[in-house]
């Protein structure tokens, strides 16, 4: 009989989470495992959750984010769970007393946590330094692009932003990223309208949703509007964005922390060339003028940009050992496998605690 697996995670479209948990699941899903979804944002409370729990016949949990999964997870949980941390929980959140508290109940509990790289492990490990390590496990994440058939150049010009004549001379940066301060999308707007001044052909294209922050949004907004060169395409699946990465010319990240961005990676696999802003889950992925570009400040970025635009050979050596590092790091098949022996040793607990 297969064992019923809860994955626990928020499900906005087109989010990180959203797509990790996806992922996760379509690489676990088989005969052996019968696999639920919940957002947690769809529970009130507690004792809601755990109601439904009780209800659904789970076997074991895999919970995605030490807060927003984390919350309704502790040793109150009837089964086991595993618990991934995403990002911002062990980036941002743990600075809040009351979501620390939260998190850290549900890191107690939890049968293993699970981090996507070695830096993301050390954060942890300095925020719970007594986490027994033999629960702590590192899983890179597996990444397959799937670009539909949407050209952003063709969209840009059905939407009135540029000519046709104008879209094929396009030197096109792409930002990929939810509206919020975090993933911070007005750092490079004024660098980008002023260079937009100066040459017509740089574009600064904005791809993502609206989160909950609704002041936020409505100030990115503002900002945006009297700003030249600078498009704002709103939220887009996930098929089309690939597609909008692989015909642009560089994906920019400029986050203010990262954990492991999904978005970093694919833009990889699909060949496109990544600059990205520094921090620790960046640094972490990118070498430095090998795999792809870190800057520190606008006008690093610019100098940076400025320099690729005229050198196609190091875009194509820098691309193409980014590549080579997808390849080797960052297979599903490794990722799936990685995943069924923490699973599989969950299992091996569990069946010896009932003899």
């Amino acid at each position: 009989m297969p064992s019923t697996v809860l994955f626990l995670s928020p499900l906005r479209k087109a989010s990180g989470n959203h797509s990790t948990i996806q992922r996760i699941r379509t690489l676990l899903e088989s005969d052996a495992l019968n696999c639920l979804q919940w957002d947690p944002a769809d529970f009130h409370n507690e004792e809601e959750f755990l109601s439904k729990l009780k209800e659904s016949h789970v076997d074991f949990i895999i919970a995605l984010h030490a807060y927003r999964a984390g919350q309704f997870l502790s040793d109150k949980v009837p089964v086991e769970y595993i618990l991934i941390f995403g990002g911002t929980d062990i980036n941002q959140f743990h600075e809040d007393d009351n979501k620390l508290r939260l998190m850290t109940r549900a890191v107690k509990a939890a049968r293993y946590v699970i981090t996507f790289s070695a830096q993301m492990m050390d954060r942890t490990l300095q925020i719970w330094p007594d986490l027994d390590q033999s629960k702590a496990v590192t899983i890179k994440q597996g990444i397959q692009t799937m670009p539909s058939s949407l050209n952003l150049r063709d969209v840009l010009v059905e939407r009135g932003h540029v000519s046709s004549s104008e879209a094929g001379k396009a030197y096109i940066f792409l930002f990929v990223g939810s509206i919020r301060p975090v993933k911070d999308p007005l750092y490079l707007v004024n660098t980008m309208a002023e260079w937009h001044k100066e040459r017509k052909d740089v574009l600064y294209v904005i791809i993502g949703p609206k989160q909950q922050d609704e002041d936020y949004f409505s100030s990115f907004k503002t900002k945006i509007a009297s700003k030249t060169g600078i498009i704002y395409m709103g939220e887009m699946s996930i098929e089309d964005t690939h597609a909008c990465m692989k015909h642009s010319n560089a994906l920019v990240n400029t986050s203010e922390s990262e954990g492991m961005a999904a978005v970093v990676l694919e833009a990889m696999d699909l060949g496109t060339l990544v600059i990205a802003r520094r921090n620790e889950g960046n640094e972490s992925l990118i070498q430095h003028g090998v795999t792809g570009f870190l800057f520190s400040s606008p006008q690093e970025f610019k100098n940076i940009a400025e320099k690729l635009m005229d050198d196609d050979e190091a875009q194509r050596r820098v691309t193409l050992e980014a590549k080579n590092q997808i390849l080797k790091e960052h297979s599903p098949e490794t990722e799936k496998n990685a995943y069924l022996k923490v699973i599989n040793n969950l299992k091996h607990t569990k069946s010896k605690h009932k003899l």
